[in-house]
């Protein structure tokens, strides 16, 4: 390999393991465009989508690149869910929250090339997005979590979740939040999801959280939060 190709690849290593944008690194080399595709035609580096390449690192799993990829993003729904209650339920999609449609498009890109399901959902500002740093991730926080679950009809994934964590959550900040939010094509609030869910978890048996007693009238919605509420009293 000539010699410039040989420099510019060694100012890629702060790149391992990352995906990369062309534009990006003209910074560090105004030939980068040219440089790059050269070297992955020689199978230094991946090509992933027009204007996105992947520096290769040594990766175990999808967790190992999230960990490694320098680009922002924020791991959510169902996912994050699975990071805060132990990985209670086990799912095969991957959600992340990016700010950026470009860097979206190529993570699909690439992780199609690994094999992995991943969901990208676009905000255009993700500091609306309450997150936590923990190592090289950032994570939806527990409470913001739990809401996006309840949406998603995730009412496993929510509850377990709580029951995990319940020592943690910031209760008021769960509850008025929860206030404005809706399960997904129904009329029924969060909140009160969350306090019926509650409910049945003394009657269950089960530990007993902050709540109101609560009724819902919606049956398959009230059937679901039973269901699951079961399940996270039998296994947890």
């Amino acid at each position: 390999m000539v010699n410039y190709l040989t420099d510019f690849l060694r100012k890629l290593i702060p790149y391992q393991g990352s995906l990369i944008r062309v534009k990006a690194t003209k910074s560090i080399e105004p030939k980068a465009k040219e440089y790059l595709n050269k070297l992955s035609k020689q199978g230094l580096i991946q090509r992933v989508k027009w204007g996105w390449y992947w520096v290769p690192a040594e990766i175990v799993d999808i967790w190992d690149f999230l960990k490694t990829d320098k680009n922002f993003k924020v791991v959510s729904a169902q996912t994050a869910a699975s990071f805060w209650n132990n990985d209670f339920i086990h799912r095969e999609v991957y959600t992340l929250k990016v700010d950026d449609k470009s860097y979206g498009q190529a993570l699909q890109e690439f992780a199609k090339t690994k094999g992995w399901q991943i969901e990208i959902e676009c905000s255009k500002d993700l500091s609306k997005v309450k997150h936590r740093k923990i190592g090289n991730l950032f994570v939806e926080i527990i409470e913001d979590n739990v809401i996006t679950c309840l949406q998603r009809w995730a009412f496993v994934d929510a509850f377990a979740t709580l029951h995990k964590n319940r020592s943690k959550i910031n209760w008021d900040q769960l509850y008025q939040t929860a206030y404005w939010k809706r399960i997904s094509k129904t009329n029924i609030r969060t909140r009160q999801a969350l306090e019926y869910g509650f409910h049945q978890f003394e009657e269950m048996g089960g530990v007993n959280f902050p709540h109101r007693e609560t009724k819902i009238s919606d049956h398959f919605v009230k059937q679901a939060i039973d269901e699951a509420v079961e399940k996270v009293v039998a296994f947890c």
